[in-house]
C-alpha cells in the first residue's frame, strides 16, 4: 500500500474502520453491527448478525496489538467455535507491505465438526482467499486516500472507563527528576505487591494531582488483580469508572505536552468541566520497545 505503517495500522486497529474495507460488511451492508469497550486497540470488540448464510453471527475481539506494527483478534463464529486472525505491518521503500492470515484450532467448535475441520485448511486459501484480496485491496483503496495525520492534530474522544483496583504512590517531585522519582514509585510499589502476594491487572498508570515543571504532584499506580490493605506511603483504592476524554499519543514521554494542551482546548471547544485528575497509561513497554515512535501512551481527562 502507498501509505505510512500508521495509516494502515490504523484501519484495522479502529473497529469502525473495518464497514470501509472489510469484504464481509460489503456482502451486506444492512447487518446489525454493535461495539463494546474501546473503540480501538486491546480488548476493543465489536458483534455482527447477519442473514446472509455468507456472513452470519459473531463477534471479533483485538487481542493485542504493537503499534503500527502487528494486530491479533480473535473471532468467534456462532455456533461455529472461535478462530484467530492476525496482521502484520511492514514498512517497505514505497509504503507498507500488510499480511492477513487466520488460523484455528478447533477452540469451541461443536464435537461433529472436529474431524471435518483437519481437512478444511487444504481449501482455506480457495474458500477465504479471495475474500482476503477484496479486503486487502479495499483497505489499500482506503489507505491510500487517507490523508498523513498531522503532527498538530490529536484524534480526541469522549468515553466512559470502567472501575479499577490500584496500589499507588504519591509523591512530589519536578521536571529534572521525574524520570528517576518515577522509577522509585513503581520499585515501591512492587515490593508491596511482592510482599501481599499481589499481581499487575495492567499497564502502569501515573495520575498528575496538578502540574509545573517546578512542582509536580502525582501518584504512580499499578492495577491490582484483587483488592487489599495499603501499608505505609503505598495505598490501594479504587479508581471509578466514569466519563473521561481520550487521546491515544505516540511518542516520547518528553513530547506529550502538545497532547495535553489538545485535551485542554478540545474540553473547553466542547464546553466541558474537568472531574478530577488526568492520568497517563503507559501502554507500550519501552525495554521491549526502543523505537519511541511506537511507544503509546493513553491520556485520560475526567469530564462531568
Amino acid at each position: 500500500m502507498n501509505a505510512s505503517p500508521e495509516i494502515a495500522f490504523e484501519q484495522v486497529n479502529n473497529l469502525k474502520n473495518w464497514e470501509k474495507w472489510s469484504p464481509w460488511h460489503h456482502i451486506d451492508t444492512a447487518m446489525q453491527l454493535s461495539y463494546e469497550g474501546p473503540a480501538a486497540g486491546a480488548n476493543a470488540k465489536y458483534s455482527w448478525k447477519s442473514k446472509n448464510p455468507q456472513v452470519g453471527e459473531g463477534s471479533l475481539t483485538i487481542v493485542s496489538t504493537i503499534p503500527n506494527d502487528s494486530i491479533h483478534c480473535k473471532m468467534e463464529f456462532k455456533g461455529m467455535g472461535s478462530s484467530y486472525s492476525s496482521y502484520k505491518f511492514t514498512k517497505v521503500d514505497n509504503g507498507t507491505k500488510v499480511t492477513w492470515a487466520m488460523d484455528g484450532d478447533g477452540e469451541g467448535m461443536p464435537w461433529y465438526w472436529k474431524v471435518p475441520s483437519k481437512y478444511m485448511c487444504f481449501f482455506m486459501d480457495k474458500m477465504v482467499g479471495p475474500d482476503f484480496e477484496k479486503g486487502l485491496n479495499s483497505m489499500k483503496a482506503v489507505a491510500e486516500s487517507t490523508p498523513p495525520p498531522s503532527k498538530a492534530e490529536f484524534k480526541i474522544e469522549a468515553t466512559t472507563t470502567t472501575a479499577q483496583t490500584v496500589a499507588s504512590y504519591r509523591m512530589m517531585t519536578n521536571a529534572k527528576t521525574i524520570s528517576g522519582d518515577i522509577g522509585n514509585s513503581y520499585a515501591r510499589i512492587g515490593m508491596f505487591m511482592k510482599k501481599n502476594n499481589l499481581k499487575q491487572n495492567g499497564a502502569l498508570l501515573a495520575i498528575y494531582h496538578s502540574y509545573s515543571p517546578e512542582k509536580i504532584d502525582m501518584e504512580c499506580a499499578v492495577p491490582l488483580d484483587k483488592t487489599a490493605k495499603g501499608e505505609g506511603e503505598i495505598k490501594v483504592s479504587e479508581m471509578k469508572a466514569g466519563k473521561v476524554a481520550k487521546l491515544n499519543y505516540y511518542g516520547a514521554y518528553d513530547k506529550m505536552e502538545g497532547a495535553h494542551n489538545a485535551l485542554h482546548k478540545w474540553i473547553d471547544d466542547n464546553h466541558k468541566k474537568m472531574n478530577g485528575s488526568p492520568w497517563e497509561v503507559y501502554v507500550s513497554d519501552p525495554m521491549n520497545e526502543k523505537d519511541t515512535s511506537k511507544w503509546l501512551t493513553e491520556i485520560y481527562y475526567p469530564i462531568e
